[in-house]
């Protein structure tokens, strides 16, 4: 007789690995212990040598990817130490498992096209949308019949198919439907591949290969099939020689950043709570804050050990009524986010954060020895169009090269004149949207996030780690540091007019000229205040070539931390706010 222990350690809570966890309780007639504890589930079992290779087979068929899954390992144990008291669990979301999924979802299968084929494993015949409980295979390949014929179909919940683009400022959106076609296609890595094949089913941005025949846009978000009937129908899809096909789902929107190895949330408007355990004592109690289309609600609890509860959705205003909700400032966010990162890992005093967000702009902070803040770098806010960016490098030192560029390239002249930024211009991505135009990168509008998707597939195109230096000059104010940006463009505008043969080199060199200029913005605090880990945090960090030049640039020197629990650019605020030393909240 022997006791194995199969473990899998997540970055965060997986509801289904609790669950089936749960469920192995009363496998057959073996010894069996579970439970969860410092990010492992685990599941313990004793038994001969054949049970226990039976049992390791079907475990590694239940237990599927999880994009939280940090390391799975089987190990030889003496005595068992978890318990045969089912796990606490929270609420499962989806509505396949892989048990079911191949009955419903596979064409050869007898079952095949049944929604509502009940599991004894996810049940998630019970999570199925109320608007289409009752439908039948024939309705399902009926409504197939109909995308095919009107190029479109509509869904409940706002999910709209179409066999062509469909119009919106956002990126577009594919439904994978051939898994096979994916590498043929599509530039991706195997982080991407495992993260689209995993539970949660999340979006990917991935550049489509060189002279598609059909995908023209610079990037697109990939996901598989995360509802049963977009499983039914991507099959349908697959089986008659589709690989894809345009999505548009406005609920759908667990979009993820990789970085330094681990996927990260950045942000979502799904309702949730959940439950962080930390011995830092907080500076406030409880916290509400407005975020951009939903709300939080942070507080803090020593009854059980210490941990932090945080809740956030459409409704918390209303049930946390008798709060003010509390409004803080974009740099205050920013150490926010730092205080979050710090709270998750343990973390406090010698810390600094690199905060890139699209919607509050990009910030350095440092907490010293005594765990004081301090502003080392603040982005500069942009003028409000290109005519204005335009003349402001008129006036500046940078004026000749622009005469130049403006000359030799007429038509990039008058798209930089037409570029009008919007109301959060102290992004990194809107001095990058300037920086696609100024190398004449085509896009699909003049919008930042369409400029910063060209820059972005640039980058990744370019082949080696050699680029031509942009300057990131600093320039000194008052009270922190910020950025002379006209002399940014105005170096790009130089190597440019220099050698117009290689964009990607120069959008590459884009990212990692500013990458290789943090890391010695860090090294010089170190030199000062002794920096311990560096913290990232942001929308920003979506942009993989900017993850990865920062990784090998900054993360050479200095430990990388990143919300792993709570997203990069969302419920970290209102959980970091606890910490803000501001009189009231």
């Amino acid at each position: 007789m022997k006791t194995i222990k199969f473990e899998f350690t997540c970055s965060r809570q997986v509801p289904l690995y609790a669950h089936l966890c749960n469920r192995y309780l009363n496998y057959g007639e073996l010894n069996i212990h579970i439970g969860y504890q410092g990010g492992a589930y685990f599941i313990e079992a004793e038994g001969k040598q054949s049970e226990l290779e039976t049992l390791a087979d079907e475990i590694a068929q239940d237990f599927l990817i999880s994009v939280w899954l940090k390391d799975s390992r089987i190990a030889l144990v003496d005595a068992p130490s978890g318990s045969t008291e089912p796990l606490a669990t929270q609420p499962l979301t989806q509505e396949f498992c892989q048990q079911c999924a191949p009955h419903f979802g596979d064409n050869q299968a007898a079952a095949f096209g049944q929604l509502d084929l009940g599991c004894d494993c996810c049940h998630g015949e019970q999570r199925i949308h109320e608007a289409y409980r009752g439908l039948t295979a024939g309705d399902i390949q009926a409504m197939y019949q109909r995308l095919l014929t009107q190029g479109e179909l509509k869904l409940a919940g706002d999910i709209h198919l179409s066999l062509s683009p469909i119009d919106g400022p956002a990126r577009p959106r594919l439904l994978i439907c051939n898994p096979n076609t994916l590498n043929a296609q599509f530039h991706l890595s195997d982080p991407q591949v495992l993260a689209l094949s995993s539970i949660e089913k999340p979006l990917i941005c991935v550049r489509p290969i060189k002279d598609h025949p059909k995908l023209k846009q610079p990037l697109y978000d990939l996901c598989f099939a995360y509802n049963r009937l977009l499983v039914i129908l991507a099959e349908h899809l697959r089986q008659h020689g589709t690989d894809w096909i345009y999505l548009n789902d406005p609920a759908q929107c667990e979009a993820l950043a990789y970085i330094d190895g681990q996927w990260a949330e950045i942000y979502t408007k799904a309702p949730k709570s959940l439950r962080i355990d930390s011995p830092k004592q907080p500076l406030h109690e409880e916290v509400l804050l407005n975020g951009k289309d939903t709300s939080y609600y942070a507080s803090h609890s020593d009854k059980q050990g210490g941990h932090y509860l945080l809740e956030q959705g459409s409704d918390v205003k209303s049930r946390r009524g008798a709060m003010t909700t509390s409004t803080l400032s974009d740099d205050e966010l920013a150490l926010c986010a730092l205080h979050s990162v710090n709270l998750e890992h343990g973390l406090g005093k010698h810390s600094a954060i690199i905060y890139l967000s699209r919607d509050h702009g990009g910030h350095i902070y440092t907490l010293d020895g005594k765990c004081e803040a301090e502003r080392f770098f603040a982005l500069p806010e942009l003028p409000e169009t290109g005519y204005d960016i335009y003349h402001q490098l008129e006036q500046s030192p940078q004026r000749k090269v622009l005469e130049k560029f403006k000359q030799r390239y007429p038509e990039d002249y008058l798209r930089l004149l037409d570029l009008k930024l919007p109301a959060e211009r102290h992004s990194l991505s809107a001095l990058w949207a300037v920086g696609a135009v100024i190398l004449g990168l085509e896009s699909r509008s003049l919008s930042v996030g369409d400029l910063n998707d060209a820059l972005m597939a640039a980058a990744q195109a370019h082949r080696g780690s050699n680029s031509p230096r942009i300057d990131y000059p600093l320039t000194r104010g008052e009270a922190y540091r910020s950025l002379n940006w006209c002399k940014t463009l105005g170096t790009l505008i130089s190597f440019r007019l220099a050698d117009d043969r290689d964009s990607q080199k120069l959008a590459f060199g884009m990212h990692d000229s500013f990458a290789d200029y943090l890391a010695n913005w860090i090294e010089h605090l170190d030199l000062n205040l002794g920096v311990k880990s560096v913290a990232l945090a942001g929308s920003e960090w979506a942009n993989p070539v900017l993850c990865q030049r920062v990784a090998l640039r900054v993360g050479k020197n200095f430990p990388l931390k990143h919300n792993q629990q709570l997203e990069i650019d969302g419920n970290n605020h209102a959980i970091g706010a606890l910490m803000l030393k501001k009189r009231r909240l």
